[in-house]
């Protein structure tokens, strides 16, 4: 009877490797939007949340079934404030229908996503080396992409490489994700050509709020040491190599010879001279839409706008900055709408896992500061699951060390 039982609860567990490993290949990757956007698959990437939600449910009988209590509350906040604001505030409309059905979207993958992840040590390593594969792939596509710009059936962006995340930005902060996640599985001499490799990937995407994460990122796991401090010194030699190079005549001549879009070639003349107002008007529009939400939020300040409010106005983009996007909508209380989640994931974690909850937390924070999109892009939801169940492993572990000393 037992040994029916445990060959059952085996075929579970390998069960659930598969669903998580078919997970980060599916959403991190982001193949599934980029197979729909391309029309090479008919089905939008929701087909695949609902198969994964079906398909998990037999996750359900295991024993290791945990979705930490932190996530679930904040889960559970989140759908509570997104719809008192939407009856109490938000002007009727088809863009704010929207952007709740997306809040509640975001909440199910988060919590389906946790399921499949569990509390599992053993799943978290095969999801990890997932990870490890996912990001080698992106760098090799940003390569032949930065060489090749319409490699990705013309929806590349002409020079600043983005695979199959179409935006560069995202292509960016995945790779210092998933290099947040994966450098640890790697033995100590093999880290510093990882995230060399993985600097490079980031560098091709032109995305100065990426490339300063992944500055961020190996700065903490040096202190850490994840990353030896000795080698500090190489970081240093090389990325000012790489700024010197950029900024010069050569660099621009043989830039200049490759393919690159114009706003490409606008993002190297901010490197070259990031002093000049005038190199590259991305910067301009950010700070323009970033005071006017701020004007929005000075007018409401405690209930804020209703949700979607900087979905509706005159502007064509949003903020670029989540906590302005949630602070317009919500008032005060949005600002902490992301940290709150932040903290739900990596709190109390212990061991390796505390390491990599610094990097993440340190990293999400700041990325919030160029994006407005974190809680509904999957690339980023899933990394928030799988942090979840890492920190909720390594309690677990603490807690069976405490009651079992040696």
């Amino acid at each position: 009877m037992n040994s029916s039982l445990n060959k059952k609860y085996d075929l579970l567990f390998y069960y659930q490797c598969v669903l998580a490993v078919s997970a980060i290949f599916t959403f991190f990757t982001e193949i599934s939007s980029y197979l729909y956007t391309s029309g090479s698959f008919s089905q939008p990437p929701l087909f695949w949340v609902m198969l994964f939600a079906l398909a998990s449910t037999p996750l359900l009988f295991t024993k290791t079934k945990y979705i930490p209590v932190p996530v679930i509350t904040w889960c559970l906040g989140f759908i509570f404030i997104s719809l008192l604001w939407f009856v109490l505030l938000s002007i009727p409309g088809e863009i704010v229908v929207e952007e709740l059905r997306k809040r509640i979207l975001s909440v199910i993958f988060i919590i389906i996503m946790a399921l499949i992840f569990s509390s599992n040590n053993d799943i978290h390593i095969w999801t990890r080396w997932a990870i490890f594969i996912a990001v080698l792939m992106a760098v090799f596509n940003n390569g032949y992409e930065f060489f090749n710009p319409i490699a990705f059936n013309s929806l590349g962006t002409g020079g600043r490489s983005a695979g199959f995340y179409l935006n560069p930005n995202n292509d960016g902060a995945a790779l210092v994700l998933g290099m947040i996640f994966s450098v640890s599985l790697l033995h100590p001499i093999y880290r510093l050509p990882f995230v060399s490799i993985i600097g490079i990937g980031v560098l091709l995407t032109f995305s100065r709020g990426a490339i300063l994460g992944w500055l961020v990122t190996v700065i903490i796991f040096t202190i850490t040491r994840v990353l030896h401090p000795n080698k500090l010194l190489y970081w240093v030699l090389g990325i000012g190599t790489i700024f010197i190079s950029l900024g010069s005549q050569w660099s621009a001549e043989v830039l200049q010879n490759l393919s690159l879009n114009k706003n490409s070639l606008e993002r190297i003349s901010w490197f070259q001279n990031i002093s000049a107002s005038d190199s590259e008007d991305s910067a301009d529009s950010r700070l323009e839409v970033a005071q006017l939400a701020w004007q929005m939020f000075t007018k409401h300040p405690f209930l804020g706008n209703g949700i979607g409010s900087t979905l509706t106005w005159n502007m064509g983009i949003s903020t670029h900055n989540i906590y302005l996007y949630y602070m317009t909508d919500h008032g005060i209380l949005g600002a902490f709408i992301l940290p709150v989640l932040v903290y739900a994931v990596t709190q109390h974690a212990h061991g390796e896992s505390k390491y990599i909850g610094l990097a993440f937390a340190a990293f999400i924070l700041l990325w919030g500061l160029f994006s407005h999109n974190i809680l509904e892009e999957r690339y980023i939801l899933i990394m928030f699951s799988l942090m979840a169940a890492m920190t909720a492993a390594s309690q677990l572990e603490q807690r069976f060390k405490v009651g079992n000393p040696l």
